[in-house]
């Protein structure tokens, strides 16, 4: 009596297994002129800290896009949009090497570590080299303006001085991102640090035919 539905329960976990291997394992992305995503940004940086060189809150809102094969960055102020030089947007948008050291590794999977090595300078503090690690935690639905997608959640911890003594204590700085393949680009993250915020949000994009 049983037997013909366990067998078509069967079945139906032989179909869904290839479905789900291959669901939470994402090649790396192709992308094509015309692609684009606006990101909204906040930071909050400790009381009195100062940063020179380009810095992520010139701009509530910015819009990446690639022009002749190349990602071009533009800041958004309410109807303004203005192209500028702000290269510490594309990896929060698109998980690029940069600041934020190697932040994706293709094939992307659960399970996955890896580690690099970025350049930190300390608020007081001389630049130094430090270790981020990173792990691919899990393949989860992300929530959006824009919509819901199945993301990677990666998770980069780095080990920071909190002062400028030279035996200043230290924090684990935590970066949580989510990264949708089917937006190609990183649909949210957030640091948590003790004095430090800094969160990006996908609220539009548009991928080229």
């Amino acid at each position: 009596m049983f037997r013909p539905a366990l067998g078509l329960i069967g079945i139906l976990i032989l179909l869904l297994i290839p479905h789900s291997s291959h669901a939470q394992q994402a090649e790396a992305p192709v992308y094509k002129d015309g692609d684009w995503w606006r990101v909204k940004v906040d930071v909050v940086r400790p009381a009195g800290v100062s940063v020179s060189g380009p810095v992520l809150e010139r701009f509530p809102e910015y819009i990446v896009k690639f022009e002749s094969n190349k990602p071009k960055v533009f800041g958004v102020q309410g109807n303004e949009t203005v192209e500028v030089d702000l290269p510490v947007v594309i990896p929060l948008v698109l998980g690029r090497p940069g600041w934020l050291g190697d932040m994706l590794k293709f094939p992307l999977r659960v399970g996955l570590t890896w580690s690099d090595r970025l350049k930190f300078q300390p608020p007081g503090m001389q630049m130094r080299s430090v270790e981020a690690k990173y792990e691919v935690q899990a393949f989860e639905k992300i929530k959006t303006p824009k919509g819901e997608f199945d993301a990677f959640k990666v998770v980069m911890t780095m080990n920071v001085p909190k002062g400028p003594k030279p035996l200043a204590p230290t924090e684990i700085r935590t970066h949580t991102y989510y990264y949708a393949p089917d937006v190609k680009a990183i649909a949210t993250f957030h640091t948590s640090a003790t004095e430090l915020s800094i969160a990006s949000m996908l609220i539009d994009f548009s991928l080229a035919k």
